[in-house]
């Protein structure tokens, strides 16, 4: 990664056009063409540095469920736990920690019903027992890495 894609980074995560052509627009912003932009960001996105790009709704004026939840995985399948919850695209944070529930993830989606399926299923694929923690006040936070 070179300091032309850490810059493409910060500005995709700081702030993505919102434009006919998002791509054209980093491109100028970093005195590349539209085409090398988007060629960079699929790079980053095959490596592994970009997951997703996308919109995040406010899912109570929606009115959609969701839920932050905490596993505990043995180490040699957190990989493979972590990989299977990420799958669904209602899961917009999914991270390792220390302590004993050492996975934590959060699931948005139309019903709780609909999340306590999605949980039911990991549970009995994977022999795990799943905490699930609901919200009782929502903090908002910006969420910014440098790179």
């Amino acid at each position: 990664m070179d300091i032309l894609d850490r810059t493409i980074l910060n500005i995709i995560q700081e702030e993505f056009p919102l434009t006919e052509k998002p791509f054209e627009a980093i491109g100028k912003g970093v005195g590349i063409s539209e085409t090398e932009a988007l060629e960079r960001v699929k790079k980053l996105k095959e490596k592994g540095f970009i997951r997703r790009i996308g919109l995040i709704l406010e899912r109570k004026k929606l009115g959609y469920a969701s839920l932050l939840c905490g596993v505990h995985v043995d180490a040699d399948k957190i990989e493979e736990v972590a990989e299977m919850i990420s799958k669904e695209p209602g899961v917009t944070h999914n991270y390792e920690r220390d302590g004993e529930l050492n996975l934590w993830f959060t699931v948005t989606m139309k019903t709780i019903d609909d999340i306590d399926t999605f949980l039911g299923n990991i549970e009995k694929r994977c022999s795990l027992r799943i905490y699930r923690f609901p919200e009782k006040r929502t903090f908002k936070i910006k969420t910014f890495f440098p790179v």
